[in-house]
């Protein structure tokens, strides 16, 4: 998602900025000499009025258009002047120093950059940001793969992480962990904002899981922020790569965090499992009931609301969710307590996240374009041009809806494997329990810790506080041997 810093850079730019070279425009009459002098002064505040002193005949010319769109994005309207640029202009019909005007932005526009509004035509040749999907089967694949991200100039770094982050994510699909190690390190050292630090993070962890190098897995998962969306993804990956360590105290205390009261709205079924699965290889049966109780609590009225979405494209909270993510943007705190009644993916979906961060820009900026109007520092243009992109704001929000259903489904799907599960350790303990009913069993000895005297240890209870999320600690007796249990 794009940063909410970078949005308002772009919004708030100095409007007496990036001052240029406008020869090109006509200057026949006073009015067109003042707005010569205005554009190239970098004036654009009083350069959007002053519009109206250009002939008909420019402004309907590629080069007119190409600079009536320049003035826009220079006064905080940026998705509605980059849309207008790309459907109305192609680069070799427009004049040079428009072009060179334009060029350096195009390079840093998060928009364009990463990929939100489509370059077309000769934009695309000098502007590619296409979705990119490789195949890879084998190791030439990815060398081929590696080499068309070198042949790519310096400054196209956008691109070349598009095929970077292919070969991070895919390779290790057929078993090819080291490129991409290789490839999210190259990610990591670019200057890109197509694949956020967060996103980077998660997959090393994954990759570094793959591989065995379970520290760094854990080291990897440790470096997303809670601010991070991917953050509460981030411990139960921990736990899920301390329990492979057979580390069951550092699991117990991370999916202590993840099941904590206060996240109880984010965290997803698979977490419950875990929690179970952790407590029968301790033998801490009770716990797997409870954890089980707890499920059930929490989750009925948010699979009631998932199954409405599912099967019909909609629910209770839907509605109030979209109005506050059209006012707020994408994310946990913008959703609320709503956020129990939309799939779990869907604040952190890339494909959800860009059709309602491009719906949002344009509802922004068709407010400012009406309060431009009002104020009458906008020429009658101005609503022509935003006019044309208000059904455009209709499609992304029905093209979200959509998405919104799919990742519905997903999360049904998800909730019959793991309640399947979940039964499977519930049986197991119950037939554990009728094998040998008294537990006579012995525990290994605790092995011995050392308290260090700036360390306060409390009991763990249901009352959370918001300090101790993320640093639960937790010491587990090991399972205890079965003695004299029989199959007979």
């Amino acid at each position: 998602m794009l940063q909410r810093g970078t949005l308002a850079f772009l919004t708030l730019l100095s409007l007496n900025s990036f001052a240029g070279n406008f020869e090109y425009l006509p200057a026949g009459s006073a009015p067109e000499k003042e707005f010569q002098a205005l554009m190239e002064s970098g004036n654009y505040r009083k350069a959007l009025p002053a519009w109206n002193s250009q002939s008909h005949a420019f402004a309907q010319t590629q080069t007119g258009i190409a600079t009536w769109a320049y003035i826009m994005y220079q006064n905080g309207l940026p998705y509605t002047a980059l849309e207008t640029l790309m459907l109305n202009t192609q680069p070799g019909k427009i004049d040079p120093q428009i072009l060179k005007m334009w060029s350096p932005e195009l390079k840093t526009a998060p928009y364009i950059q990463k990929g939100w509004i489509a370059t077309t035509g000769g934009w695309k040749a000098l502007f590619n940001n296409e979705k990119i999907t490789l195949k890879l089967k084998n190791k030439k694949d990815i060398a081929k793969a590696f080499a068309k991200a070198s042949a790519l100039a310096a400054e196209k770094t956008n691109e070349k992480a598009r095929i970077l982050w292919q070969i991070a994510t895919k390779a290790p699909l057929i078993n090819e962990v080291e490129p991409s190690l290789q490839a999210l390190k190259q990610l990591r050292d670019l200057q890109q904002i197509v694949v956020a630090p967060d996103m980077l993070a998660l997959a090393q962890g994954h990759v570094l899981y793959q591989k065995g190098d379970l520290e760094g897995a854990v080291a990897a998962y440790k470096q997303i922020p809670k601010s991070s969306n991917l953050w509460l993804d981030s411990v139960e990956e921990r736990a899920w790569t301390h329990l492979r360590q057979s580390d069951y105290d550092k699991a117990v205390g991370d999916i202590t965090t993840a099941l904590s009261p206060v996240l109880a709205p984010l965290a997803g079924p698979e977490s419950y499992f875990l929690g179970n699965l952790m407590a029968y290889r301790v033998c801490d049966y009770s716990r797997i009931f409870n954890t089980s109780e707890a499920f059930k609590a929490r989750h009925r009225l948010r699979l009631a609301a998932i199954q409405d979405l599912a099967q019909k494209g909609t629910n209770a909270s839907l509605g109030e969710v979209f109005d506050r993510f059209d006012s707020n943007g994408v994310n946990a705190e913008a959703a609320g307590p709503k956020i129990e009644s939309i799939p779990r993916t869907l604040i952190r979906d890339v494909q959800f996240i860009r059709l309602m961060e491009s719906r949002r820009a344009l509802l922004s900026e068709f407010k400012r374009s009406a309060q431009l109007a009002e104020s009458g520092t906008a020429p009658p243009e101005l609503e022509k041009f935003t006019a044309v992109l208000r059904p455009q704001a209709a499609q992304f929000k029905q093209a979200a809806l959509q998405r919104t259903r799919a990742l519905a489904q997903t999360d049904l799907r998800e909730y019959r494997v793991i309640l399947n599960k979940m039964h499977i350790i519930e049986a197991e303990v119950i037939q554990r329990l009728h094998m040998d009913d008294n537990m006579k069993g012995q525990r290994n000895k605790l092995s011995k810790t050392d308290d260090k005297g700036d360390v306060l240890v409390f009991p763990y209870t249901k009352e959370v506080w918001m300090d101790e999320l993320d640093n639960y600690q937790a010491r587990v007796k090991d399972c205890p041997t079965l003695k004299g249990a029989s199959l007979d």
